[in-house]
Parts: C-alpha cells; structure tokens; sequence
C-alpha cells in the first residue's frame, strides 16, 4: 500500500519526515514502530557525529530485519529495540526528536492514546514529534484500497484519526501542523514539546 500509493522509489519521503525532525548531528532520534529500521537507517546519517538513532517495534521480527538492513547499509550503529508503543521502555526526557511513519492508524485508540503520552514523555522539553501517514488516494484502485484500510480499523474513532490527526496531537504536542508531500500523496503532521512541560514518569 505505502509503495503503490507514495510512489516513493527513491526514498525522498524518507528524507522530507528525518528533515522535519530537526534532527542534527548529536542528536538523539526515536523511529517508534520502526518496522524494517528504513527510516532509521535513513536517520543515522543526520546524527553523525555523536549521535544516537533507535528503533522499537514490538515485532521481534521485524526488528530481527532491520539489524540486517543496517548491517548491509554500513550505516552506522543504530540501535534496533523490541519494545510497546505504548510502554515505551525509555527514561523521561531521552530524544531530541521521535518520528513514526505509516503506523499510527494501525493502533487501537487506546493504545494510540497512551502511545503519544509516551512520545510525550521521552522527548525532551522543545522536543518534537513527526509522523507521516497517507493523505486519501485520487487514483481510483488505490483509494479504494486506502478505503478498505479505513474500514477495518474497526472504530470511529480510527476513522476520525485518519482523516485528520491534528486534534488528536494537540492534546499532547503545541504548534501542532499538517503538511503535504511535494507529490501530494502523503502527509506529515508535526507538533513540539512545550517548553517547561511536565514529563510524567
């Protein structure tokens, strides 16, 4: 679906969702539901030198993959976690940046909810929050697709996310922004930690 849809071959996506982040050298970056470690791999280059890129999935699987992926790369040490999004098994406080692609509409409500209070947990304060998901498909086999996608998410609520995520993150991220890819066919919804925001352990 992500490949049909983006037309993404060259992995531009990528680079516009690791841009967003503002993430530098030095800097610390979580990719939450990372998958096969793509965009994390694709990250470590921005941290170097001094750095520090990881990537948590709770599929030990796909984690098991995205070692391999950044092995072949040569890319750097990044380092690959199985872990819950919604239990996040890192300090309060702990990244300059955390970006999720094309994960977030797969979670319950519930454990979005608590996935984001733990995006918003482990950022430092002035952190910021990146994720890329679909924006609805204009070529008609692929929207239906996308449509089906919708429609077994199962709730409403999912439903409502997809079609506009912004309320949802402005319950826990300031300036929270949407933005379209320069193809249009993806979109990134960008929100900051405040400054002085209480870090809940």
């Amino acid at each position: 679906m992500i490949a049909l849809h983006s037309g993404d071959a060259s992995a531009r996506l990528r680079d516009l969702l690791i841009e967003r982040t503002g993430i530098k050298a030095g800097g610390r970056l979580l990719d939450l539901c990372t998958g096969t470690g793509a965009v994390a791999v694709r990250a470590q280059t921005a941290v170097e030198p001094g750095g520090l890129v990881v990537g948590v999935d709770f599929s030990a699987g796909m984690i098991r993959r995205a070692g391999v992926k950044a092995h072949q790369t040569d890319v750097g040490d990044v380092t690959f976690v199985v872990g819950d999004a919604a239990r996040l098994p890192f300090a309060n406080a702990s990244f300059d940046a955390v970006s999720c692609s094309h994960a977030m509409y797969e979670l319950s409500p519930e454990v979005r909810e608590r996935a984001l209070q733990e995006v918003s947990r482990v950022l430092r304060p002035g952190g910021r929050f990146v994720m890329m998901e679909h924006c609805e498909p204009s070529r008609p086999l692929v929207r239906f697709l996308y449509r089906v996608r919708l429609s077994v998410l199962g709730s409403s609520e999912n439903r409502d996310f997809a079609r506009d995520e912004v309320p949802f993150l402005r319950r826990y991220f300031a300036d929270v922004k949407r933005e379209l890819s320069p193809k249009g066919r993806s979109k990134l919804i960008v929100g900051n930690k405040q400054e002085g925001a209480e870090t809940a352990g």
